[in-house]
């Protein structure tokens, strides 16, 4: 999510819509644009977004601890620019798009920084709960921020359901096991809230690029945008990969930039490509999908369920059993951010 377990998102975002149409008429909440679409695909593509992050998920983490977070992150960043890239040749819109730039500041931040600093979390933390820590704790940093910068009203209610989701995250992840593990935690902790506050920023700036595409009657649709998304994030990560590769190998750790090996990097490649479709390709795609005519509110609602999908997924794939602490707590954070989804 960055744009796939991380998920950039503004909690008033404008949906997305197809370059070739024009944007919505004021107070309306969607793009006419043919006929309406059935309301039971929509919800069916938000479900399948929130399967696809967390799928994305769990091959990020085997990705990661074969090649190294920063490793991982280039190569699957790679891949998606081509893909993604090709689409948005095809479509030929691009240039055309006078707001690109607010779409690659967003994915510099949301991308970029938030998903290299997430791909050394998840060797770290795993899955289950890096996925928890970044899907529920920036939804209410986006919100403080809008507060904070755009004057945006904050509810009552939006604060309690904020504070819920943040308190849910504290239980999940209170400390445990001995001090070692407790420090290799930290370290997966503060990369994970990193990874949050770059993400939440780069929500604000999201919402921002898809109000100016909107001015302009030149929304793009999903693969577009996040095409622009992950081109403005992949010098970040490319920078973040030549200065890994410098680091001496007698000084890596399994946890951050192991000692790679042939063998290591030939396994490495499916775990890679499945982070790279199921995360950036398809979940974004089917993510601004939703978006284009269901409300926001509904999409994101459901998205919010993601660390609670992961948890089966990494218990299976990962051997990564949770405690019905970790339970407990990951319910009360997903119902905290549904909960703001829905009064914001």
């Amino acid at each position: 999510m960055a744009a796939d377990v991380n998920p950039s998102f503004s909690l008033k975002e404008v949906p997305a819509r197809s370059c070739m149409h024009p944007s919505p008429a004021p107070g309306s909440n969607s793009i006419e644009s043919g006929p309406a679409r059935p309301q039971n695909a929509l919800m069916a593509a938000a479900c399948l977004t929130t399967f696809l992050w967390a799928l994305s998920a769990v091959f990020a983490v085997r990705s990661s601890r074969l090649l190294g977070g920063t490793e991982a992150n280039f190569w699957r960043l790679t891949i998606a620019l081509v893909v993604l890239g090709a689409w948005a040749a095809w479509r030929g819109e691009v240039i055309a798009n006078a707001s690109w730039h607010w779409f690659a500041w967003s994915g510099l931040l949301g991308i970029g920084l938030g998903d290299t600093a997430m791909f050394q979390a998840l060797p770290r933390l795993g899955s289950r709960l890096t996925v928890l820590l970044v899907a529920c704790v920036t939804p209410p940093l986006a919100a403080g921020l809008e507060w904070a910068l755009l004057d945006t009203r904050l509810t009552v209610e939006a604060i309690f359901f904020g504070l819920l989701a943040l308190t849910g995250v504290g239980v999940a992840l209170a400390p445990r096991g001995s001090n070692g593990a407790r420090d290799h935690r930290a370290v997966g902790i503060a990369w994970a809230l990193t990874s949050a506050l770059a993400g939440a920023v780069g929500a604000v700036v999201n919402r921002q690029a898809f109000a100016a595409a909107a001015a302009q009657g030149m929304v793009p649709d999903g693969a577009t945008a996040a095409f622009l998304r992950v081109l403005g994030g992949y010098g970040i990560a490319l920078v973040a990969w030549q200065l890994a590769a410098r680091v001496p190998k007698a000084q890596r750790t399994a946890a951050s930039e192991p000692r790679l090996n042939r063998l290591q990097k030939w396994r490495a490649i499916p775990w890679v490509l499945g982070n790279a479709i199921f995360g950036l390709i398809l979940g974004v795609s089917f993510y601004q999908e939703a978006l284009s005519e269901l409300p926001a509110g509904v999409v994101l609602a459901v998205t919010s369920l993601t660390p609670l999908t992961v948890i089966p997924l990494a218990w299976w794939l990962e051997g990564d059993r949770p405690t019905i602490r970790s339970l407990w707590g990951t319910i009360t954070a997903v119902l905290g951010v549904i909960g703001l989804v829905w009064t914001w």
